[in-house]
């Protein structure tokens, strides 16, 4: 009967635990989305163009592809497939406008994700994913293009803003 009883009370708790786990993502996404405009806005404009290596993303193609990922993370909770959207062009000012309606949809369609959708395996070009996964997924690519944009501006001699959580 305790057994019973114990697994009740687990599965009464897991539409909570979603809750807190949704809202850690949805705090850790919104930290990202300040962090990354931080810093795209301290590179110069000119330098936006910039590569560390010729086979390398540009500056601007790296924050490009981080927010374009987004996209690509959030999408199969919809059911839809990742859009191909880009900013009108790699300008700074394009470029920037680009991850605010990039984060801001993301920020969206994650605040609409049922508990339920965390523990879903969801279909992707990358195999099959719970929901969970592509979440965190989403923060951990968002990360990597980040750190890497940080790299190009040492390289331009700019020290990155500094990292609030």
């Amino acid at each position: 009967m305790r057994t019973i009883a114990a697994a009740l009370l687990l599965v009464s708790a897991l539409p909570a635990c979603a809750q807190d786990v949704k809202g850690a993502i949805l705090k850790h996404l919104r930290v990202s989305k300040e962090f990354t405009l931080k810093v795209a806005e301290v590179m110069p404009a000119e330098s936006y163009d910039f590569k560390l290596t010729p086979p390398q993303m540009s500056f601007g193609g790296q924050i490009t592809h981080l927010s374009q990922g987004l996209d690509f993370f959030v999408s199969p909770f919809s059911g839809e497939k990742p859009g191909d959207a880009k900013p009108a062009s790699n300008s700074k000012a394009d470029v920037i406008a680009f991850v605010k309606v990039s984060f801001d949809k993301a920020i969206a369609r994650v605040d609409s994700i049922k508990p339920s959708q965390l523990t879903t395996a969801f279909k992707t070009e990358e195999g099959s994913q719970t929901g969970l996964d592509l979440l965190l997924g989403m923060l951990d690519h968002t990360t990597h293009h980040r750190a890497s944009a940080e790299m190009y501006l040492r390289a331009k001699g700019i020290t990155p803003p500094q990292y609030d959580f």
